[in-house]
């Protein structure tokens, strides 16, 4: 058996069970499987086609494959076995079939960044690239996703039949917000939901930066870079700041003041202790408390009410916040309304202060997280994610994109930061 660049299949050789005779029609193949004396093929749907010898079943699909994402086939002698698709599970990534980078064509600032990007962040160099012609406004139509930004992505994944990318990650000025006037998600959900059947890929965006410009954007990559190159990194795609030696060993998990009666930092606290950090390594203040955490040192991870919970909107920025040692790689959550906003809705936390050079009493980039999880409108009272899920991923060594899409809990949701990296 061979596969195509194209997605077409070809076979050759013994025929006496009719193996090596390819179903006609059948094209957009992601994988092929051999047998003893049958063959297995994986469309790019996620569903399966077999043919040859079924003297033992083996050509029987089961009907849960033709209506589940199946993600890996092999064949044995008379047998056939498929993996069906788990967004709990770390497959090994091949970039150049599984990371797809989406950059706006009308903007410089978008294309200069994802050039960075492709240049600079270590063994990422063979991603695939789509740049597609979209409005750079943060707000936009909800026709504009439906009409123009999907049919270009949708048209990618047509003419890419072998490649199905289950991590995408989206450049600054691509539309976060379509018009909440018809209830639709952010641009994130929209694409791991809705953009192609059986496609459920980790949406993640590289979008620093408040008012035009690319120094966070392209310092949060520098960041990546450093890391990747000490200790076991060198060599490696998913990027781990604890293989490199370095030491964020410590949690803060901030619910003093919190507006609503739910006690999310004590979630977090509970679901990390679990997975196996020490209480020693753990900070944590109750509803109860009217003194916050503002002193943080060797951060793995930060969560806090923000606004909610009293602090002044600008916090991280401000200097009411500190974070001391190695705290250049941490995972952020904020119990707040709209933080994903360019604007943050005016009044509460904001994804661009975390990601400012002076972020939370650091210099040079050196205390902004490295994935944060936020909300492009009003989540209620769903929050932005579910914070225990959340950290407790992280705790447990997967990536970001899990983490953040695993956790999810609005419609709403954008994550910030490169979906392949680990504690």
């Amino acid at each position: 058996m061979a596969l195509k660049s194209n997605g077409m299949v070809v076979e050759w050789g013994t025929n006496d069970f009719g193996q090596t005779n390819v179903p006609p029609g059948m094209s957009n193949v992601l994988a092929i499987a051999a047998g003893s004396s049958h063959s297995l093929a994986l469309i790019n749907n996620g569903t399966l086609v077999a043919w040859g010898d079924n003297s033992d079943g083996q050509t029987n699909i089961p009907y849960f494959s033709t209506n589940v994402d199946v993600k890996l086939i092999t064949a044995g002698g008379d047998h056939s076995l498929a993996a069906i698709f788990s967004p709990w599970v770390q497959y090994p990534v091949d970039v150049s079939k599984d990371l797809l980078l989406i950059y706006n064509t009308n903007s410089t600032d978008s294309s200069n960044v994802c050039a960075y990007y492709l240049a600079n962040r270590p063994m990422a160099s063979n991603a695939n690239v789509l740049g597609i012609h979209c409005l750079t406004n943060e707000q936009v139509d909800y026709s504009e996703y439906s009409t123009n930004i999907a049919p270009q992505i949708q048209n990618w994944l047509a003419t890419n039949p072998t490649k199905r990318p289950a991590y995408v990650i989206l450049f600054q000025d691509i539309p976060s917000r379509p018009d909440l006037d018809v209830g639709a998600p952010s641009v994130q959900v929209l694409l791991n939901t809705t953009c192609s059947p059986n496609w459920n890929p980790f949406v993640t965006s590289i979008n620093m930066n408040g008012v035009g410009g690319t120094n966070d954007c392209i310092a949060y990559i520098n960041k990546l870079a450093l890391i990747g190159s000490i200790g076991s990194n060198s060599g490696q795609l998913i990027i781990s700041a604890s293989a490199g030696g370095y030491g964020n060993t410590n949690w803060y998990f901030d619910d003093a003041q919190a507006t609503y009666n739910e006690p999310l930092g004590q979630d977090a606290l509970e679901s990390v202790e679990s997975d196996g950090v020490p209480s020693s390594a753990v900070t944590y203040t109750p509803i109860t408390n009217t003194t916050h955490i503002t002193l943080a040192t060797n951060v793995a991870g930060y969560l806090t009410w923000g606004y909610n919970g009293g602090l002044p909107d600008t916090y991280a920025i401000d200097g009411t916040i500190s974070f001391f040692g190695a705290s250049t790689w941490y995972l952020i959550e904020t119990i707040e309304s709209y933080n994903g906003q360019r604007n943050g809705g005016g009044f509460e936390g904001n994804f661009l202060d975390w990601y400012a050079s002076n972020a939370f009493g650091g210099t040079n980039y050196s205390n902004t997280p490295v994935g944060a999880i936020s909300t492009v409108e009003e989540p209620l009272l769903g929050g932005n994610g579910d914070p225990g899920l959340y950290f407790g991923l992280w705790v447990t060594g997967n990536n970001f994109g899990i983490c953040a899409w695993n956790s999810r809990t609005s419609p709403y949701m954008q994550a910030v930061g490169d979906p392949l990296l680990r504690k």
